[in-house]
């Protein structure tokens, strides 16, 4: 079964897309110090999780967006390479 093409997609459900994905990336940065300041209410150790929390939140939030950058990019330079090949086929009589 052949894969959809990525622009038969309309903006609304790209958008849609991209919202999911920031989101996640939000959540992820958020959730973890959320639960540390949680933990540290109901353990008295008033600041120490939540500061573990952030910090662990925010490398594993810019782990994710840099991911999603790299893929972004792939994908870019994949769109960008392929009208050239299919321009060197045409130029050498192959169909």
């Amino acid at each position: 079964m052949p894969l959809p093409d990525r622009q038969s997609h309309s903006s609304l459900a790209e958008a849609h897309r991209w919202v999911s994905r920031l989101t996640t990336v939000s959540l992820e940065m958020a959730l973890p110090a959320f639960l540390g300041n949680w933990l540290d209410k109901k353990w008295g150790t008033t600041p120490w999780l939540a500061a573990i929390g952030a910090l662990l939140g925010f490398a594993l939030g810019m782990t994710h967006l840099l991911r999603m950058a790299k893929e972004a990019e792939l994908k870019k330079r994949k769109r960008k390479d392929q009208p050239s090949q299919n321009a060197d086929k045409h130029h050498d009589g192959l169909p």
